[in-house]
């Protein structure tokens, strides 16, 4: 299902977070990731710049030495919704930039395969037409089956794709930040580039000594680094996709 936008653009309804529609599929994953990698860059500095301009201001209020500490104050200006001014407002939108990543990333594969495989006028074929829509349906929600169906179509496998470890790396930190509360998972730490704390991620502790301490323990450490690196690994990966299918239809 989609829907018009007031400028005319379409978008998509059939996956959360909502993805936009383009005409070419690769288009709207570059254009995507693109602006989140400019999110997670140009956000979190203003939030900071913002807090910086509170705390002076606050600093340099007249004082009749009943106020209390410049710190309570910042804190009870800012309120609960901010954390008392300290919420870590740039991991919040590194994890919402990477989760939305990942959901341009499966819609682009999805859409690739069906505008490549499956852009047929099934009219006069009702009950095949429904098969096929029910199967696309689920594709939103089940990555593996969009794997299988371009097996099945494109006869590509995309787990053989050079850059597959970075997708299933992408997959495991998504799932992790959604179900996980963030926390680590053993999926996740099988992964070949899973990112393991160091002492200055735990603010001056020691990291366990396995990865058993690990799990559902620690929060995986999110930074502008690695959130960065997951979304242009995604691109990087779809763009062996596209490549893939162009050779399968023109072999």
């Amino acid at each position: 299902m989609a829907r018009q936008s007031p400028a005319g653009r379409r978008y998509n309804m059939n996956v959360y977070p909502e993805v936009r529609v383009y005409a070419d599929p690769f288009e709207g994953l570059t254009v995507q990731l693109t602006e989140l990698r400019g999110l997670i860059k140009l956000v979190p500095p203003l939030i900071e710049a913002d807090r910086e301009r509170r705390w002076k201001e606050i600093s340099e209020r007249p004082s009749d030495g009943e106020d209390g500490d410049i710190i309570d104050v910042y804190g009870a200006e800012a309120g609960a919704e901010e954390g008392w001014g300290f919420a870590d407002f740039g991991r919040t939108i590194r994890v919402a930039a990477v989760v939305f990543a990942w959901a341009v990333f499966q819609d682009y594969l999805a859409r690739e395969l069906r505008r490549s495989y499956l852009s047929y006028d099934l009219s006069e074929y009702s009950a095949l037409a429904v098969l096929v829509e029910d199967d696309v349906r689920s594709w939103d929600r089940r990555f593996e089956q969009i794997k299988k169906r371009y097996r099945d179509f494109a006869g590509i496998a995309l787990s053989e794709l050079p850059s597959w470890y970075q997708v299933l790396h992408a997959q495991e930190l998504r799932n992790a930040l959604v179900h996980n509360q963030g926390q680590y998972t053993r999926a996740y730490l099988k992964t070949k580039l899973a990112y393991r704390p160091t002492k200055e991620d735990l603010h001056g502790f020691t990291p366990p000594a396995d990865d058993a301490g690990l799990i559902d323990h620690e929060v995986i450490p999110l930074s502008l680094a690695l959130a960065d690196a997951v979304i242009t690994q995604l691109r990087a990966a779809a763009t062996e996709a596209r490549e893939a299918i162009d050779q399968a239809r023109h072999a």
